[in-house]
């Protein structure tokens, strides 16, 4: 698995998350596929473990079969996450 951090993700992740996992899963609704970043205290039995630019980031089974290759960036005007990957195409919102 091949997944990196920004370097701004990784300082604003060091700094916000402490301790805690930043857990990433695999999600569907009205809009298609998609994923969910959240902060969770501990990975759960079936995610996948990783350390990067030491942060611990544990991925469900899906997104692990699917976010090879994948960038967490910050957005400072969101505040916020997002993956920059390379095999996506598209993306939709509900609304």
């Amino acid at each position: 698995m091949n997944l990196s951090l920004s370097p701004e993700a990784a300082s604003r992740l060091s700094e916000d998350g402490g301790d805690r996992v930043l857990r990433i899963a695999f999600t569907t609704g009205c809009g298609g596929a998609g994923y969910r970043l959240s902060y969770a205290s501990e990975p759960t039995a079936d995610d996948e473990v990783l350390r990067v630019d030491g942060v611990t980031i544990a991925l469900d089974s899906m997104a692990a079969s699917r976010l090879d290759g994948a960038v967490i960036q910050y957005d400072p005007d969101e505040d916020g996450f997002l993956l920059d990957h390379p095999d996506a195409v598209t993306s939709a919102w509900c609304g």
